[in-house]
């Protein structure tokens, strides 16, 4: 059974209410929806079968599960995708659901930051067309080379706006300048800051991960080097950082050189949707929510599993 945005809110506030034992009101004040129609969601689980004494739906235990990591770490909202099988069905159906969620939050925002990747352009290649001219989109990165468009931040930021019907701007440098005083001079620029600027103030920002051990936008780029992950501090990747275990940027030979901003300046943003699959992402993932530097995250189910275990 495919799982919609309608079915999984019912299958979430079951859970809340017969699970967890929460009030009406209290699922109320958290999903923000009213509690007359909480009370209709809850009748129509039961006019539905998903509920008779316990919840019965196939989708049910990974609704649980973004349950458990909403409290555990948190979180505004979760979605877990079921496993699909292998890893590109698995990527896939994470993109198309966060690209649901990101839906749902488009009525309330103004601004969307984008970085980049293979995770991010799939998201954007899952989103539908729709008219939210107000909405202005915003990269939260450099560029890297024309041979890599396809994942490319600015390249991402245009492709949305087309989807969303909205307007773009755009980054002006590269995500990794040559040298350290290249890459200074850059962001003392005047386009670079404002760039920057905008990035800084966004409502929503997308933003996956990479494993620089494993799989990596800045590896499959070829900028990853022996010595950039020498001593073992480096457990991840995101926007223009490489950070540790505490979610903390880590100031080094390649990082003096990035462009853009740093993981812990996410913490500003309002609504910040962290994407990921796959359990070698899960050290990486867990130091950037116990760095408060997400609310809202939708990953696989094996990378719940991964989270929740410790």
């Amino acid at each position: 059974m495919k799982l919609t945005e309608d079915h999984r809110k019912l299958l979430k506030v079951a859970s809340l209410y017969y699970r967890d034992g929460l009030t009406q009101s209290s699922i109320s004040k958290q999903m923000g929806i009213s509690r007359p129609v909480i009370s209709k969601m809850l009748q129509r689980a039961k006019e539905q079968g998903i509920v008779t004494i316990y919840l019965k739906d196939e989708n049910a235990k990974v609704v649980d599960q973004a349950n458990q990591l909403i409290r555990k770490y948190d979180l505004q909202d979760a979605i877990v995708v079921p496993h699909g099988g292998n890893d590109e069905t698995t990527q896939q159906a994470v993109a198309q659901a966060a690209a649901m969620l990101l839906r749902e939050y488009l009525p309330k925002i103004q601004s969307i930051g984008i970085s980049w990747g293979t995770t991010l352009a799939k998201v954007v290649d899952a989103m539908t067309y729709e008219n939210f001219s107000e909405i202005k989109i915003h990269p939260l990165v450099g560029g890297v080379a024309s041979e890599h468009v396809h994942y490319d931040t600015n390249h991402l930021a245009f492709r949305l706006s087309e989807k969303l019907g909205a307007s773009c701007s755009y980054l002006y440098a590269p995500a990794l300048a040559e040298t350290k005083a290249l890459a200074v001079t850059l962001n003392k620029s005047q386009l670079v800051q404002e760039a920057l600027a905008k990035a800084r103030a966004v409502d929503f920002a997308l933003i996956g991960v990479g494993d620089p051990q494993a799989s990596s936008t800045w590896r499959q780029l070829g900028y990853m080097t022996a010595e950039c992950l020498s001593g073992g501090a480096v457990i991840g990747d995101a926007i223009g950082s490489l950070f540790d275990k505490n979610g903390k940027t880590i100031d080094n030979k390649m990082t003096e050189r990035m462009i853009g901003i740093k993981v812990e300046e996410l913490v500003r943003i309002p609504n910040t949707l962290l994407i990921g699959a796959g359990f070698q992402k899960a050290v990486a993932i867990r130091a950037l929510l116990q760095g408060k530097s997400a609310n809202l995250i939708v990953i696989d189910q094996v990378l719940a599993e991964a989270l929740l275990e410790h």
